[in-house]
């Protein structure tokens, strides 16, 4: 690395200078301890020496001083990454889990989708609960959904060749089909998000496992049965999206 390669250089240029530094202090000592007779110009010598030495001894404490500095750079380099990186991966902790409740909520939502029928037809109103004698039947999770959609349709159906254009606002069971939308439009932008997402590969796969799980184990079915239907233009959309997505999942597994 260049910041290592620097380092090394001026380590190397200080040694030399420090060494050139004793070298004048031995020459020094030499005349003052060895020699018996002092030469008349030792006192020149020595200023000479003193004053070429000086400037060496001072550039090679700056560039010690300089080393030092740098280093503690690096060091504090070091922990800013360290400090990022971490930052990063907690944020990315953070993603992945958000993902993960808001794939788990959506399993629960599914689940926990109940619908009763009163009578062998849908309840929407409350006018058809007078008949106390008639039988009532619950259905939960992904039988309830089934169910209804097959139900609702085969009334709006019914209604249709009866010459009803459409089924009255005013019945309760528009508010159920809405919520269906609702569940489709949440695994849309959950499936979406995750593949935009810039997580670890790791993370990444487990959401897209938990996705296709949910998928196969959920909405399957009724996802096909809707494409049959005439739905609003932006609920088709997303419907078919994520059906081919994994029809094209489904294709390749079974040609591998």
């Amino acid at each position: 690395m260049k910041q290592e390669k620097l380092l090394r250089e001026t380590q190397f240029v200080s040694f030399i200078l420090i060494g050139l530094a004793i070298i004048a202090f031995a020459i020094i000592i030499f005349q003052l301890v060895w020699r018996v007779e002092k030469p008349e110009n030792f006192g020149v010598v020595g200023d000479a020496i003193g004053g070429i030495m000086n400037p060496i001894v001072a550039i090679a404490a700056a560039l010690l001083t300089f080393m030092a500095f740098y280093i503690q750079k690096l060091a504090n380099d070091e922990l800013k990454d360290q400090f990022l990186q971490q930052k990063k991966d907690e944020h990315e902790d953070f993603i992945f889990k958000n993902f993960k409740d808001r794939i788990q909520l959506l399993i629960n939502e599914v689940n926990t989708f109940n619908i009763s029928f009163h009578n062998g037809t849908l309840i929407s109103g409350t006018n058809l609960l007078n008949e106390q004698n008639a039988k009532k039947y619950n259905f939960i999770g992904i039988q309830a959904i089934n169910l209804f959609l097959v139900e609702y349709f085969n009334l709006k159906e019914m209604r249709r060749t009866k010459g009803e254009s459409t089924l009255l606002i005013e019945e309760s069971y528009h508010a159920i089909l809405l919520n269906i939308n609702n569940l489709i439009t949440a695994f849309y932008n959950i499936h979406i998000a995750v593949e935009q997402a810039t997580l670890e590969a790791d993370f990444k796969a487990e959401l897209i496992e938990l996705l296709s799980y949910t998928y196969y184990s959920k909405f399957n079915y009724f996802f096909e049965y809707l494409r049959k239907q005439h739905l609003h233009l932006k609920i088709n959309g997303q419907i078919d999206y994520i059906y081919k997505h994994y029809e094209a999942i489904t294709k390749q597994q079974s040609t591998n």
